[in-house]
């Protein structure tokens, strides 16, 4: 269906999400840019193709699977690949997803806000649940006050804040359905997305 890229998460990036860091340990003085990061632009996605996953949200249960799922302690994971772009599709195929973000500067309250659709048909995803996970590399994670996310309307998410303490190339990461079952039609997901900050 799809080819999977394994990632070695480390343990320092996972316990950073997992537990998130209280605002002592967070980036102290916000600063400012002329001109604000962003999506990295590249490729249009394109990993689904035709391909097209409609979620059964009783899978877990009628497979006899644990519905309690967590990524950060799966330790080796499965992810697709990342996308250029602030649209693309989840690494399943089952969401089309898309992000806007207040302006990203190194050091400087972020906030994403993110529409998740059904790829089924384009109806909203709601109680989806996200979490944000952010790095610059598997030692190196940013900074995210809070796993909570708020749903401003149905399908629609805003997370915040988080803080990019280098400049680069970082990944932002969405989970969606964090405490299901990871299987094919399962509600779980994720989408990953470059972002680059000035």
């Amino acid at each position: 269906m799809r080819s999977l890229i394994t990632n070695w998460v480390a343990a320092p990036l996972v316990a950073t999400w997992l537990f998130g860091c209280s605002s002592s340990n967070g980036p102290s003085s916000p600063a400012s840019c002329s001109v604000p990061g962003g999506a990295v632009s590249g490729p249009v996605d394109s990993h689904c193709g035709s391909t097209v996953l409609t979620v059964d949200p009783k899978i877990c249960s009628s497979a006899g699977i644990s519905a309690t799922h967590d990524d950060a302690g799966a330790g080796a994971l499965e992810y697709g690949v990342t996308l250029f772009n602030p649209e693309g599709d989840d690494d399943d195929c089952k969401y089309r997803v898309s992000w806007t973000s207040t302006s990203i500067c190194e050091n400087t309250n972020v906030t994403f806000n993110l529409k998740v659709t059904a790829k089924s048909d384009g109806s909203p995803v709601s109680s989806a649940e996200p979490e944000l996970e952010v790095f610059l590399n598997d030692t190196h994670p940013g900074w995210v006050s809070s796993q909570a996310a708020q749903e401003t309307s149905a399908g629609n998410y805003a997370f915040g804040p988080a803080k990019f303490d280098a400049k680069g190339q970082w990944t932002v990461r969405f989970h969606f359905f964090p405490m299901s079952c990871d299987e094919p039609t399962s509600p779980h997901g994720h989408a990953a997305f470059f972002v680059d900050v000035p």
